[in-house]
């Protein structure tokens, strides 16, 4: 997930990570667990008359080497290292948004974990203006991602936020509900955490005093150096025990095996998910674990990661392993984060630009069909 946008948003004062626990369940792997995709509303067209191009480019990107020698004329130089089969859209045009949920349903996607940073540069209103309204308009659920749950300076506003934004779409007839709770996903309190479990249960009084009942699906994993000093490569993250003791949290989480370990073959993966799976069993929680297709920031980090795509072979092999390790829940990650390039929304770059979308139906048990592209005219990109 591109961080640019978060370089201008302070973070609270964390304590220390708590020792990691080490609460085990056997293994009680699913066939095909509920399929979730991460979902970015942040684009902005080359014609749009306040921020142009938004998140199709960075400052760092214009003067990246690797960037530079991919731009085409008329356009700047863009963060990602693939190109969008629809063109650079915004993310508020609803022929766009509506062909996304298409594309999702037929590929067996069973809802979007949509971004959200409530008024943020305005991207409150492109979430509504796009993919809500779709989702609505096509009955496909959605739920909050919500990544001011690291990103905030104030905890009173932030709590604030949370609830109205969640009295604003609970009541929505396709809002993602899962054991008849409206769902949020607390984004990446892993690294440099805005929430820690006193702040959390703090939140989860305030907003279900305000909305009732929700379903917390909470972003944490560390790094346990015991398991590291030790060379067990299984365990070398780890859930940390005040977190597994804390109550309320429905589901534990994380957005992406990148900021965390470097991997893309099942023999990297199985072990590791396998591992958090059982312990967030053994604390009698639910485990969502992260799927890529692959992952390349080179158009505008200077010290990039690519994790290869293998021709498919990458996405496959974490299926597999998600689902060996009896993840309860799936997400994509992503659907359409273009500047770090982990999308399976089609792309031009690609020989069959429905490729990741076949794969996941092929793994769904789905037969995948593609549809028409939405009405583009003039656009760039393609």
């Amino acid at each position: 997930m591109s961080r640019a946008i978060r370089i201008a948003v302070f973070l609270l004062v964390a304590p220390l990570a708590a020792p990691c626990d080490d609460r085990r369940a056997p293994d009680s792997p699913k066939s095909k667990p509920m399929l979730l995709a991460a979902y970015y509303c942040w684009y902005h067209s080359g014609d749009h008359p306040a921020k142009p191009w938004m998140h199709w480019t960075y400052p760092a990107s214009a003067t990246n080497a690797v960037a530079l020698r991919a731009q085409r004329p008329g356009e700047p130089t863009m963060a990602s290292v693939f190109r969008p089969l629809a063109g650079f859209y915004d993310s508020a045009d609803p022929a766009v948004a509506e062909w996304h949920v298409k594309l999702a349903r037929a590929a067996g996607i069973d809802a979007f974990l949509v971004d959200w940073w409530d008024a943020v540069n305005g991207l409150d209103k492109m979430v509504d203006e796009g993919i809500v309204a779709a989702c609505e308009r096509q009955g496909f659920p959605f739920a909050l991602l919500d990544e001011r749950a690291q990103f905030h300076s104030n905890a009173e506003e932030y709590r604030a936020m949370l609830a109205r934004a969640l009295r604003k779409y609970e009541d929505s007839p396709v809002y993602l509900r899962l054991d008849g709770r409206p769902a949020v996903y607390l984004y990446q309190v892993a690294n440099d955490p805005g929430l820690n479990p006193a702040t959390f249960i703090a939140l989860k009084n305030h907003v279900e005093a305000e909305v009732g009942p929700v379903y917390w699906i909470v972003d944490k994993i560390a790094h346990d150096p015991k398991a590291a000093r030790a060379g067990d490569a299984h365990r070398v993250k780890c859930i940390p025990k005040d977190w597994l003791d804390t109550p309320g949290i429905d589901s534990f989480a994380f957005y992406s095996t990148f900021s965390n370990f470097k991997a893309d073959r099942y023999e990297e993966l199985i072990g590791k998910y396998r591992h958090l799976v059982q312990v967030a069993h053994g604390a009698g929680k639910k485990m969502l674990l992260p799927v890529h297709p692959g992952h390349d920031n080179s158009h505008f980090n200077p010290a990039p990661y690519a994790m290869p795509r293998r021709d498919g072979q990458t996405l496959r092999d974490y299926l597999r392993a998600a689902t060996d390790a009896g993840a309860d829940f799936i997400m994509v990650t992503s659907w359409n984060e273009w500047p770090e390039s982990t999308v399976v929304e089609p792309s031009s770059s690609w020989p069959d630009p429905y490729r990741y979308l076949r794969i996941l139906a092929e793994w769904k048990g789905v037969a995948f069909g593609a549809g028409p592209l939405p009405p583009l005219p003039g656009r760039t990109g393609n």
